[in-house]
């Protein structure tokens, strides 16, 4: 069965209150899942280079208590966990987790015809600090040191709540002294990836990525090595894993929140598909016959969690969809 369980807290940790005194969440469906209200949301998970509106969740089926302009709810943290629980043979517990967190940046009701929604848009990051301060990150490199280095330190000094994981080639030294304040984590992300870009000159190099995702904000590009590629089952895909850019593919599976952008996975071999993507026509070399057309390692650089809590739809109503790039050779 689906599962999720959403909460909004306060910054103190308190649960907030709506105008008659009810508690506003948790909603969670782990006890009676049949009785939950309907959410809907779209997570877009990318580089914070990567243009984004933020993330809209929409709760159905409150009271008018809590949607009354007396609740306030801005400013609030939200934390989303989603996947599945215990049931069908394909339904797997171990892939369940947060998948949205965040500070809510605006609350509002609306109504479409009996239908009445609390809808929350929810930023990734805070733009503020707890003293009302705008964030803001400096950067400061000497020549010779490794950008991992330099960028370990600028991160963790702006965000110290948050965990810091850097994934980067050693091969990013800088050549020169490079110093830059920067207002937010995005101007940061765009900054280093067309500087990390240069640096390497490597026609299969996607450069350095910043992604801020579950309270982790993660450092990768597709040139360091990993511990191990997790793999990706036949029967965890929905559909086929096909080309959309160049040397990226997208793949979709049941909603899961395991995997993270920065993850390397392997995609399974010889996956026999009456598909067109699919390589298995007569026409076809021996050699690729019935094999689809991307298989082995790749990083995944984007994630997506597509949510219609009572959509019977099981192809496109709980799911989660990766983009991924092939990884890279020094």
């Amino acid at each position: 069965m689906r599962y999720y369980r959403l909460e909004i807290v306060k910054p103190d940790g308190s649960t907030p209150m709506d105008s008659a005194g009810n508690y506003i969440g948790p909603f969670d469906t782990t006890e009676n899942p049949r009785s939950g209200l309907h959410i809907e949301f779209d997570a877009y998970i990318a580089g914070q280079d990567t243009v984004n509106g933020g993330t809209m969740i929409a709760i159905y089926g409150l009271p008018i208590s809590m949607l009354n302009q007396s609740v306030q709810l801005s400013g609030y943290h939200l934390y989303l966990y989603a996947g599945f629980t215990s049931g069908l043979p394909l339904e797997n517990p171990a892939h369940q987790g947060l998948v949205i967190s965040g500070q809510i940046l605006n609350c509002y009701a609306n109504f479409l015809g009996v239908n009445q929604t609390l809808n929350l848009t929810v930023n990734p990051s805070p733009l503020m600090k707890d003293e009302g301060q705008r964030f803001s990150i400096s950067l400061s490199g000497i020549k010779g040191e490794k950008l991992s280095d330099v960028l370990q330190h600028a991160i963790a000094a702006a965000y110290p709540n948050y965990t810091v994981r850097i994934d980067i080639s050693d091969s990013l030294i800088l050549a020169e002294d490079s110093h830059g304040v920067y207002t937010n984590i995005g101007q940061l992300a765009t900054a280093v990836r067309d500087f990390s870009i240069g640096m390497m000159n490597q026609p299969k190099y996607s450069g350095v990525r910043i992604v801020l995702q579950s309270g982790v904000i993660r450092v990768f590009d597709n040139l360091t090595e990993t511990d191990g590629a997790i793999d990706i089952l036949p029967e965890e895909l929905i559909g086929q894993p096909t080309w959309i850019d160049v040397n990226t593919i997208s793949f979709k599976c049941p909603m899961r929140a395991d995997l993270h952008a920065g993850d390397t996975v392997h995609l399974p071999d010889n996956l026999v598909s009456g598909s067109p993507l699919a390589v298995n026509t007569e026409q076809s070399a021996k050699w690729i016959r019935n094999q689809i057309n991307f298989n082995g390692d790749c990083l995944i650089i984007s994630v997506r969690h597509v949510g219609q809590y009572l959509n019977a739809d099981g192809n496109n109503a709980w799911v989660t969809i990766y983009e991924a790039t092939g990884t890279g050779e020094e």
